[in-house]
């Protein structure tokens, strides 16, 4: 087998994958333990609203005892939508997937630096965005090439600070 028809193959495999919706879109949401968070709540939002248009959106926690949203958001956003553990797993990572995670989790970011998906920091909050990094870190050297967020404010801040990233 050629190794050139090889890479080819993969990459086409890869295009249809991104282009059926199949691509598996990663959000990191932080266990709230029952209690109600407009953060986490526009997470939700945001993974129903892919879900509906027929993309594949996985929530991701950080343990398996996750309390979920189900007391303070309501059921369906725990039945539809799948739910996946770091916590001692093996995550199915490909290169056409996606992890998306909030600006507050910094030391996260280091963590998964290697992994070969496209990945994204959500900035709701600008306060957030160097608490957890280090002093002359940035979401680039991570990886984190691209910022979703919620204002123009911040946008324009975050084009500020983070130069390499592109919002």
């Amino acid at each position: 087998i050629n190794m050139g028809n090889l890479a080819t193959e993969k990459v086409q495999q890869s295009i249809e994958t991104l282009r059926n919706k199949q691509a598996r879109i990663y959000l990191f949401a932080q266990d709230t333990k029952g209690n109600a968070k407009a953060s986490i709540r526009y997470i939700y939002q945001v993974a129903m609203t892919l879900k509906t248009a027929g993309f594949n959106p996985i929530i991701l926690h950080e343990k398996n005892d996750y309390s979920g949203v189900s007391a303070w958001l309501g059921d369906e956003y725990m039945t539809q939508l799948p739910h996946k553990s770091i916590e001692g797993q093996n995550l199915e990572i490909s290169p056409e997937d996606f992890l998306v995670i909030p600006e507050i989790y910094g030391y996260i970011m280091d963590q998964v630096k290697q992994l070969p998906c496209a990945k994204i920091v959500l900035t709701q909050s600008y306060a957030y965005m160097l608490e957890t990094l280090q002093p002359g870190q940035s979401w680039a050297q991570f990886g984190f090439l691209k910022c979703i967020t919620t204002t123009n404010v911040q946008k324009e801040y975050i084009e500020r600070v983070m130069r390499q990233s592109s919002i």
